[in-house]
């Protein structure tokens, strides 16, 4: 594994020499960032993660480096004054590590005019507010992006194509963006076992002013397949059929193959002064009980004085728990399907997501491409609603709610 990384970071490095050499024509263009970040916790139950797909962790008595860090290289070359090609590469914490994985953009864009605009290849989830920007560190004052919006849907690009339209007004300009594609995002932290979204498609209309901004995005997706967990639940309880009537309806309902499922999200910022509030507000919803509905969202207050920016961020996710007894009151639980029970109760919870955070922020500019971070976060985690975070032992066998402290470092860089 280490050997591969290590492979992965040469061709990364190869690649930029040789473009930054190529860079000496006027077609092409060679930019990048990197972050280079720490967390450590106060707890060994529930570990801080960027997202569901990690499997390294903030530990408790140690500093781990890798859920943060990252480096990012992108290339623009320019065919002609309307077409360019775009690419970008991430080299960061992943199950799997090829060039297909770290490929995060790679798309051919053509200005039909100075308002309309097409794009297609490997483009950015747009799916959130931050999606497009979610890696680059020192796009935002915050160590990273708040977990409980943006380590739901570990997924940050899709295949496909999307057409956009800008219109400038005397006081604001208008963006109207649509895009259509497939794409996968992988649910678990042990293998890489992704789940395929089919027919992806997206809507989303922005209003962009000097010191104000407003956004409204909402996406649909068809799950293709499960991932080993829901896969797994799902034909052990079909297995019950010849016990109980239920038992094909109820495996049904706990697959994702199949299933749609809907994000919605509104994001507003407004500058007063050196003084900046922002929030998002979104809803996940789908006709599975693996991805049940969700309502997430952050608010921002930040101070800008001189280089150094204060902030203070909340942020939140609820997702009900789930309970077999309550919600399949028909469930035939006996000695010989005790344990079955217990895995349904287990998926459904580590699916689930129901935590707060509270985190207290500091940024020092040293340079224009370059700002230090330091983030300290409380973050509340209801028992059965662990998901977000990587924990040992079963999430049923523990009905007491928790308390996460974890200090962030991190240096941002872009060139």
């Amino acid at each position: 594994m280490i050997k591969k990384q290590f492979s992965l970071i040469v061709v990364m490095m190869s690649l930029l020499t040789t473009f930054s050499v190529l860079a000496e024509q006027d077609k092409l263009k060679v930019s990048g960032f990197a972050t280079l970040a720490s967390a450590t916790a106060d707890t060994r139950n529930h570990q801080f993660r960027t997202d569901r797909s990690q499997a390294e962790i903030a530990k408790k008595d140690g500093f781990a480096f890798k859920p943060l860090s990252l480096i990012g290289v992108q290339f623009d070359y320019s065919f002609s004054r309307n077409l360019d090609f775009v690419g970008q590469f991430v080299y960061r914490e992943q199950d799997e590590q090829n060039l297909g994985s770290i490929t995060q953009m790679a798309f051919l864009r053509y200005d039909i005019t100075p308002s309309w605009q097409v794009r297609a290849g490997r483009l950015a989830a747009d799916i959130f507010h931050f999606s497009d920007t979610r890696d680059v560190s020192i796009a935002y004052p915050w160590v990273k992006v708040p977990t409980e919006v943006y380590g739901i849907v570990p997924t940050r690009s899709f295949d496909g194509a999307d057409i956009s339209y800008l219109k400038p007004y005397r006081d604001f300009n208008l963006l109207i963006k649509a895009f259509w594609g497939r794409g996968e995002s992988d649910f678990t932290r042990n293998d890489y076992n992704p789940i395929t979204f089919n027919d992806l498609r997206s809507i989303g209309i922005e209003f962009v002013a000097f010191d104000w901004s407003i956004a409204f995005k909402h996406t649909q997706t068809e799950a293709k397949n499960d991932n080993g967990d829901t896969a797994l639940v799902a034909t052990s309880v079909a297995q019950l059929q010849p016990f109980w009537s239920g038992a094909t309806t109820f495996a049904n309902s706990l697959s994702l193959r199949g299933a749609t499922i809907q994000y919605t999200s509104v994001y507003l910022n407004r500058y007063l002064g050196d003084w900046e509030i922002s929030g998002e507000l979104s809803h996940i919803d789908s006709d599975s009980i693996a991805l049940r509905h969700s309502l997430n969202g952050f608010v921002n207050i930040s101070y800008l004085y001189g280089a150094h920016t204060f902030y203070a961020l909340y942020s939140f996710v609820k997702t009900d728990a789930y309970y077999l007894s309550q919600e399949q009151p028909g469930f035939p639980i006996n000695k010989s399907t005790s344990e079955l029970a217990t895995l349904v109760e287990e998926v459904a919870s580590t699916l689930a997501h129901h935590q707060h955070s509270f985190s207290l922020g500091w940024r020092w500019d040293l340079k224009e491409n370059l700002a230090f971070k330091v983030q300290l976060e409380r973050t509340d985690i209801n028992a059965r609603g662990s998901g977000l975070r990587a924990r040992e032992g079963l999430v049923v066998n523990d009905e007491d709610d928790n308390v996460a402290h974890t200090l962030f470092f991190a240096l941002s860089y872009s060139f």
